[in-house]
């Protein structure tokens, strides 16, 4: 069996970006009494999201990306980024040692002991996602010998990239069923181009893994990039797409009519 293909410098930080989203998702679940507490599982996480992100940043640095803006604000932020998660691992810590005996039989406090501690990490890790992909997007548009093409992807246009892009900053999560409820955090998010990304097998729901809207609700389901989702997005991020002149997608060609029809 062939090994896969190492990711691109840029399908590795939006893979980050996910990871980071997954991590304050588990977070939010234990704040919305939705998820068992895990302090071991939380420091874990967060101390392999800094070795990642270190990890981003070596493999940005040794690209030879040329010191000119927005690059070189975009490799300083993943530095930020790491050390922030360093900072959320401290915290992290510290909220073992102060684990009451009754945790599991409420929700944690925000404000005190044990809740006040896991608060705070997730304060430092709240716009990591975004601020990668961002960051993502700046250093694609310099990286040297580039291949800039959206042929991996037929038909893919703005509209599709737009919500891709969404998915990668942790913005989409989905109540039930795509028919029934979507929710973007600061874009309005067409069901029909989720259905659309999904039956390519771009994007994929996580069910239940993400906090629930209200409190006392069901937890939503998060949307999340595939692995030929993050190869997608890499070949566009940076590349201008056309505007669809209408809300309708793309007629499928026969041949990706067939593939659809047999993978339903």
């Amino acid at each position: 069996m062939n090994a896969p293909d190492p990711l691109t410098p840029v399908e590795r930080l939006l893979a980050l970006a996910g990871l980071y989203t997954q991590h304050n998702d588990r977070i939010d679940l234990l704040f919305s009494g939705r998820s068992t507490v895990r302090p071991d599982a939380y420091v874990a996480s967060a101390l392999c999201l800094e070795r990642e992100a270190l990890a981003c940043v070596k493999t940005v640095q040794q690209r030879r990306l040329p010191a000119i803006e927005p690059v070189t604000s975009a490799a300083v932020r993943l530095k930020q980024i790491a050390y922030l998660t360093g900072g959320a691992t401290r915290y992290l810590t510290a909220a073992q040692h102060a684990l009451p005996d009754d945790v599991h039989l409420a929700r944690p406090h925000a404000r005190r002991g044990f809740g006040q501690h896991i608060r705070q990490a997730r304060e430092l890790t709240a716009l990591a996602p975004a601020a990668v992909v961002e960051s993502a997007e700046h250093i694609a548009a310099r990286l040297p010998g580039r291949a800039r093409t959206s042929a991996a992807v037929p038909g893919m246009d703005a509209a599709q990239r737009g919500v891709l892009l969404e998915v990668a900053r942790g913005h989409v999560l989905v109540t039930e069923q795509y028919g029934q409820r979507g929710c973007g955090h600061s874009v309005s998010v067409d069901i029909k181009v989720l259905h659309h990304l999904e039956a390519q097998g771009l994007v994929i729901r996580e069910v239940a893994t993400a906090p629930p809207f209200l409190s006392g609700g069901p937890p939503r389901d998060r949307v999340c990039l595939t692995t030929p989702g993050l190869s997608a997005l890499d070949s566009v991020i940076d590349t201008p797409l056309r505007t669809s002149p209408s809300r309708t997608l793309p007629v499928p060609s026969p041949v990706a009519a067939a593939t659809t029809r047999a993978r339903r």
